[in-house]
């Protein structure tokens, strides 16, 4: 068959134009078309045309003219570019959506966090209401009856204190919080119930079922199932081959030879190895902590801010640009720096400049407010530690104004208790019987690019308590020690 007697349109959105979208092809096929252009003059439609007539694609008659991401050819055509000649970019280019659903909060924390090329949409604990036996069992905890029992025991007794605090909360909620003007009584009851999901969550442990919606880029989702392998968790182990297994129906040749990472395996037990004698301190109940370790000097940020906006506007020298800048006083660079934010929009993004600026911050925090930070972020690096009951638990304030305290407390405990004795046999386990409640050890690394972003989303009236609180410090602490540079991160609040 001729490449004139191609019929393009089925997969092409126009034939005439600079820019169009590409359709009706495998994922991988896709990939391989975008490959051409680095060896090839030709455009993505000639390729593309000249790959059908020779059924390069393994076009069928019976699919109507359509390429199968089935078609033995296509995939043989890939593995030649992709794994053959080592172009593993082109990975990039093929797309996969996958429903994950019944994980435990734990492995879908591992799972956010295996690649940040990654998209994801979670179900929200802040909004629906779990079920009774919704709830990760390990299978190792087949070889321990007694322990097991335990564990069902804990994470029924969690849906138990879950139903009494909402029983609690919904009335304290009515008798506190007024209608609003205009708000129907359907629409005021949900927002009751809302507030009252978001404080009662915190009783739920660490192997609490979600859902999640995930889409990633070949390249990012083969790494992603490498992290999981390599990961300690038999479940996220287990959900990387279920994932991989999937994602083969749609790009089976980008996940050849998907292993455990060995580095990260072997460095983790030698570090563990190294460290396990040391005992770890139990923290007293706190709220939320949240502290610089590492801040710009303020002169200088205002300078190097100074320096990467003039060279982007003149397109100065280095030297040219430093000497000029070197000569402008304190009260120059921050209206410099005050001209640049000041027209921010409420979802603007400051200009790529402020990339320039690291910061660091120490976070202590519940596990329900990290797993808001982990999803919602742009450009944060994290550190943190493992999942533990020794550095203390938050208590909501309207699980304490509500007389609800105690309710709260006594489940922690009971958790805490049946983590020690499981953590005596297998520390990994132990991990599910931790609550939302509890706090973990983070450290963030971030730009004064993506800091605006942060404060701006989570200082904001919608933000949950939590999270606000644990910003607001941050915030707070900046207006004294950054002014200029951070005057303008809380446009959402004049929107």
């Amino acid at each position: 068959m001729s490449t004139t007697e191609i019929d393009l349109t089925k997969y092409v959105s126009n034939l005439d134009k600079n820019v169009y979208t590409i359709f009706n092809l495998p994922e991988e096929v896709i990939a391989v078309i975008f490959a051409y252009v680095s060896r090839s003059s030709a455009s993505f439609r000639e390729n593309l045309a000249k790959l059908l007539a020779d059924d390069e694609l393994g076009v069928q008659k019976q699919n109507d003219g359509l390429a199968t991401a089935n078609s033995e050819k296509a995939a043989r055509f890939h593995e030649k570019w992709v794994v053959g000649y080592g172009h593993s970019s082109v990975a990039e280019h093929a797309v996969a959506h996958i429903g994950i659903e019944k994980i435990s909060r734990l492995a879908s924390a591992e799972l956010e966090l295996a690649n940040s090329f990654n998209s994801f949409t979670e179900y929200s604990q802040r909004y629906q209401r779990p079920k009774r036996g919704d709830f990760y069992i390990p299978t190792l905890l087949e070889e321990k009856p007694k322990l097991k029992e335990a564990y069902l025991r804990l994470h029924h007794l969690a849906y138990d204190t879950y139903e009494q605090l909402m029983e609690g909360l919904i009335p304290y909620l009515q008798q506190t919080l007024p209608k609003q003007p205009d708000e129907t009584e359907r629409r005021y009851q949900a927002r009751i119930e809302k507030i009252a999901f978001e404080d009662a969550r915190y009783v739920l442990t660490l192997s609490t079922l979600t859902n999640l919606g995930m889409t990633g880029n070949g390249r990012a989702l083969r790494d992603t199932l490498v992290r999981l392998l390599s990961s300690p968790h038999h479940e996220s182990q287990q959900l990387a081959k279920d994932l991989e297994q999937e994602i083969n129906q749609v790009i089976p040749t980008l996940l050849r030879h998907v292993k455990p990472n060995k580095y990260l395996v072997t460095t983790r037990q030698r570090l563990e190895s190294r460290w396990k004698h040391i005992q770890v301190r139990t923290q007293p109940v706190t709220g939320p902590s949240a502290r610089w370790i590492t801040l710009p000097n303020y002169d200088q940020a205002l300078k190097d801010i100074a320096l990467t906006l003039f060279i982007q506007i003149r397109s100065l020298t280095y030297e040219h640009a430093k000497d000029i800048i070197d000569s402008l006083t304190l009260e120059e660079l921050e209206k410099i720096t005050q001209e640049s934010l000041s027209n921010l929009q409420f979802f603007d993004n400051p200009m790529d400049e402020f990339q320039h600026l690291i910061y660091r911050m120490e976070l202590k925090v519940s596990e329900a407010n990290w797993h808001q930070l982990l999803r919602h972020n742009r450009r944060t690096a994290f550190s943190f530690g493992q999942p533990t009951i020794h550095l203390g638990f938050t208590i909501p304030p309207h699980i304490q104004a509500a007389g609800l305290e105690k309710c709260l407390t006594s489940f922690i405990e009971e958790a805490e208790t049946i983590h020690q004795i499981i953590e005596e046999w297998n520390p990994i386990i132990a991990q599910y019987c931790v609550t939302n409640a509890h706090h973990r050890q983070v450290i963030a690394t971030a730009s004064l690019w993506e800091l605006y972003h942060l404060i701006n989303l989570r200082t904001s009236p919608e933000a949950q308590w939590d999270i606000r609180a644990t910003f607001e410090q941050l915030y707070k602490q900046l207006q004294k020690e950054h002014p200029a540079l951070i005057s303008f991160a809380q446009r959402r609040l004049e929107s």
